[in-house]
This record gives C-alpha cells, sequence and structure tokens, in this order.
C-alpha cells in the first residue's frame, strides 16, 4: 500500500477487518463451492483495489509502484 490508497488507511483497517469477517460468513454459508469463490474472489478484488492493489481489467498481480 502507497499513495495508491483510494480510502484513509483507517478506513482500510477497518473494511478489511469487515472482510475478514465477511469470509468466515461465507464460508459457512450454505453455499455451493464455486459460488463461495466468486463471493470471496470478486469482493477481495474491490479491497484490493481500495488498498491501491489492483486496477480493474489488469491481471491478478500487484500493482507496480
Amino acid at each position: 500500500m502507497s499513495e495508491h490508497l483510494k480510502i484513509s488507511r483507517e478506513a482500510l483497517r477497518e473494511i478489511e477487518a469487515a472482510y475478514q469477517k465477511y469470509e468466515i460468513e461465507v464460508e459457512s454459508a450454505p453455499l455451493a463451492s464455486s459460488t463461495k469463490t466468486t463471493y470471496l474472489s470478486h469482493s477481495k478484488e474491490f479491497v484490493r483495489w481500495l488498498s491501491g492493489d489492483f486496477i480493474p481489467g489488469s491481471t491478478k498481480t500487484r500493482v507496480k509502484p
């Protein structure tokens, strides 16, 4: 994370903590494995975008500084 942050570091910490709870909830939900994977991968990309570590349409690799 660096100058590419889309939000404040404090807000990002809150979102990351909430995402960890979301992961647990998705994993324990009565959903197909492929559905869980979809829910988690797409939401994780959003969190990565907020942290400046992802550009939509790019590969899954980290954003170069």
